[in-house]
């Protein structure tokens, strides 16, 4: 019974041993940065319609729904992902003034 229990240890830790020398052969550190170069698609530079656009939108309402997003993201020729990131940064500008004002009074 011990032997058997030993062997298929030794079995189980073969294959995991296995498993994590493939992971770490295919993965090696300039496979990773490669992959986050592909993912990373630069700075978006909005134009001023664009920009005059989500303003006014933003001006309106400060959490836009997803469903507003994808059409003001299509009407704009932006992604959703654009529009959602704008508004985040925009609502931490928006916050960051408001503290700075409040506290200046």
């Amino acid at each position: 019974m011990d032997r058997r229990q030993s062997q298929a240890c030794l079995k189980v830790t073969d294959t995991l041993n296995f498993g994590i020398d493939r992971i770490l052969n295919t993965n090696t550190d300039s496979d990773r940065s490669m992959n986050k170069k592909e993912k990373c698609t630069g700075r978006a530079v909005f134009t001023v319609t664009q920009k005059n656009w989500l303003e006014y939108y933003f001006q309106m309402e400060k959490y836009i729904t997803k469903q507003n997003r994808k059409i003001l993201a299509s009407s704009l020729g932006l992604t959703d992902l654009q529009v959602k990131v704008w508004f985040q940064n925009r609502r931490m500008k928006w916050r960051h003034t408001t503290a700075a004002t409040s506290l200046n009074k």
